[in-house]
């Protein structure tokens, strides 16, 4: 085979890379406008969030939650807290897995912490080092119940 056709095949080759290319690309654009979604296309996000009422008062109170959202959309359920709510980790897993992952969680929780005064998904987690256990500990079983999955 020749230099020129060697060079041709390539010229070939990258415009089909560009179309698939664009094709995806126009596929997350009708997502984010907000099409109908199969269970399957949804993931679960679990996350740890201090409301700004607490980090207002300087309280060290944390609350777990879960939600679940369709790809490449804001994660809704994050913005109906107040202004001023500090995030403290959001980690996605299978939609299906979702509310046995946070019932897990809390059940560690319960074990270590103190409730919070709002309700059972709140505890008190006094230390910075505790704070990082309990990203562990959220870490952990969302990694157990996605090597379920493999």
């Amino acid at each position: 085979m020749s230099d020129s056709e060697h060079s041709e095949e390539n010229e070939i080759i990258e415009p089909i890379k560009q179309v698939s290319i664009a094709v995806q690309q126009g596929q997350r654009r009708r997502v984010m406008k907000g099409m109908t979604y199969n269970t399957d296309e949804k993931h679960g996000y679990i996350y740890l969030v201090r409301t700004r009422e607490f980090k207002s008062l300087n309280r060290q109170v944390y609350k777990v939650g879960r939600t679940s959202q369709c790809p490449d959309t804001r994660i809704t359920r994050l913005h109906k807290y107040t202004k001023g709510s500090e995030i403290y980790l959001i980690l996605q897993c299978h939609v299906n897995d979702v509310s046995l992952i946070e019932k897990e969680i809390l059940e560690q929780f319960c074990l270590k912490w103190d409730p919070g005064p709002d309700g059972s998904e709140d505890f008190i987690i006094p230390t910075a080092k505790e704070l990082m256990e309990a990203k562990q500990i959220i870490f952990d079983v969302i990694k157990k119940y996605e090597e379920k999955r493999l």
